[in-house]
């Protein structure tokens, strides 16, 4: 796979948990400097998958960017946020990691 639409993906990757941070500081936009931010984050975000997808399948790309976003976001709204997850919550993450790692293990849509 293309180093550079990897570190693209991670990329985006990044500046999505940044968002989703920023959104959950924003409280609903009643903090509109978190929330703008945020915004503009995801533009940014979106533009590195954009120029990422010109580089590799369109479905690998967003598995693997909704995929660690999910899972990061997920761990840094446990531990820097202070949230919970439950039995079932783990369980779906764990599934989301699974269908990515297949996905780039074991599909023939990635160039291995």
């Amino acid at each position: 796979m293309n180093p550079a639409a990897i570190l693209l993906i991670l990329g985006a990757v990044t500046l999505d948990i940044l968002a989703n941070v920023l959104l959950k500081r924003s409280d609903g936009f009643r903090h509109r400097r978190p929330g703008l931010a945020a915004i503009a984050l995801i533009l940014l975000a979106f533009t590195l998958l954009g120029v990422a997808v010109q580089h590799m399948p369109v479905a690998v790309a967003y598995a693997a960017w909704g995929g660690l976003g999910i899972v990061l976001t997920a761990l840094i709204s446990v531990f820097y946020l202070k949230q919970s997850l439950d039995l079932a919550a783990l369980a779906g993450i764990a599934l989301i990691v699974a269908g990515v790692v297949v996905m780039n293990t074991l599909s023939n849509t990635v160039s291995h």
